[in-house]
């Protein structure tokens, strides 16, 4: 909602004219009503806008905290009509078809953008910003340069719980290994209204085992065994990310069918699916999923020692690692 250079909200997002071009598929939808409008209006103000809330309608609502630079390499579903970077300028063609950019430059002693070619898309640090045509015909950004990496959000929005401890890391081996086995397991008590998830690590040759376990830290409105389940894969995916492993052949275990099935499924999440409670945490695993050469999501039937007398060292390694 608010402007790019995250000072303000513009007045156009208060009353339904403005809308974002956004690649997300939105739910068509009754429009709000005027008293609806009145409470959004109120609230957004209470919660962003509080030193100055009595603004009029059709001004600007100044921001109490302004927003911090934008981060890079972040996957953005609203398309702006100009990016920047430091040196050079991206803006959108206004034709139909593939989406492509007019590319400007500029010198170090020079405050405008000199029109020099096309390009099909845009580089990882390129951030939204708007222009300004100067007088002779040349565009300026109204915005300086200025974005941040998005590792350290990353590595703090990946994980769901600081108590995370991993027991028997065997890094050298795991690096050095062709194809690695996992196996992440959640569980949820409904009474305690308590989660933790448990992960293992190994080689295709059975070496290098490695596990963690901790419990879920999340808003209890939420808690349920998916989001355990999830989160369990959440810190496994992200652990294997944070220590280099994303070219190695890597299969996912979990005995959760519905949670392997949604993982799989190769569509973006729709904006009806981002109401749904584990969206946050699927959408992070996707992300992050998409950096590996192969991550592969495989179901394993949990409980299979309960009624089955197979000694343990004849199961198959996925079995032996969810049931250990």
């Amino acid at each position: 909602m608010a402007s790019i250079c995250g000072r303000y909200i513009p007045p156009n997002r208060f009353n339904g004219k403005w809308r974002a071009k956004s690649s997300l598929k939105w739910a068509r939808q009754p429009p709000p009503t005027g008293p609806m409008w009145d409470k959004f209006r109120q609230l957004i103000k209470r919660a962003f806008c509080f030193k100055k809330r009595y603004t009029r309608i059709g001004q600007q609502v100044l921001l109490d905290v302004p927003l911090g630079k934008w981060y890079n390499n972040a996957r953005r579903h609203i398309c702006y009509e100009a990016y920047r970077t430091r040196k050079v300028l991206f803006v959108k063609q206004k034709e139909y078809g593939p989406i492509c950019y007019d590319r400007y430059v500029t010198n170090e002693d020079r405050n405008y953008f000199v029109k020099e070619g096309i390009s099909l898309k845009l580089p990882p640090d390129a951030h939204p910003v708007t222009t300004t045509v100067s007088r002779n015909e040349n565009l300026i950004a109204d915005q300086d340069f200025g974005s941040i990496t998005n590792s350290t959000l990353s590595e703090y929005q990946n994980l769901e719980s600081d108590e995370e401890e991993v027991h028997g890391s065997n890094l050298d081996t795991l690096l050095n290994a062709e194809a690695l086995i996992t196996c992440s397991d959640g569980s949820y008590d409904p009474i305690t209204a308590k989660a933790a998830f448990n992960w293992r690590i190994i080689t295709n040759k059975e070496l290098g085992l490695t596990e963690c376990s901790a419990p879920v830290n999340t808003n209890p409105k939420y808690l349920n065994s998916y989001r355990a389940e999830y989160a369990g894969i959440r810190s496994l995916v992200n652990y294997l990310k944070a220590r280099g492993l994303t070219q190695k052949d890597i299969t996912v275990y979990c005995d959760s069918k519905s949670c392997v099935d949604e993982l799989n499924n190769d569509y973006d999440l729709s904006i009806t699916d981002l109401e749904k409670p584990e969206s946050d945490i699927i959408k992070s695993i996707k992300t992050m999923a998409r950096t590996f050469k192969t991550l592969k999501f495989a179901w394993v039937k949990g409980h299979q020692d309960d009624n089955d007398d197979t000694p343990f060292e004849q199961r198959p390694l996925p079995v032996r690692l969810n049931i250990a």
